[in-house]
């Protein structure tokens, strides 16, 4: 009989990443952009959907986008790190 050894992945957080990303001494980012960043996480991690709170074609609707595009690589990373399928 063989023993199987169960490993669990540990949990990502949208907050630990958030932290991760945003951390003291990173060139501030605006408002807009880590909300973006953050909604991509929810998404990825929680399954909230996106729903973009700037009218598009204004720099607050661009940041935001921006946020989002870095949210989903940092997720990406993050899974990769882990030894998951990103």
């Amino acid at each position: 009989m063989s023993a199987h050894i169960h490993t669990t992945a540990p949990a990502l957080s949208v907050d630990q990443l958030f932290r991760t990303a945003f951390y003291n001494g990173r060139t501030p980012r605006s408002t807009e952009y880590q909300a973006g960043t953050r909604a991509a996480l929810a998404f990825r991690i929680e399954r909230k959907d996106i729903d973009p709170p700037y009218r598009a074609g204004t720099a607050a609707a661009d940041a935001y986008f921006a946020g989002i595009a870095e949210g989903h690589a940092l997720w990406r990373s993050a899974v990769a790190k882990i030894g998951g399928a990103a």
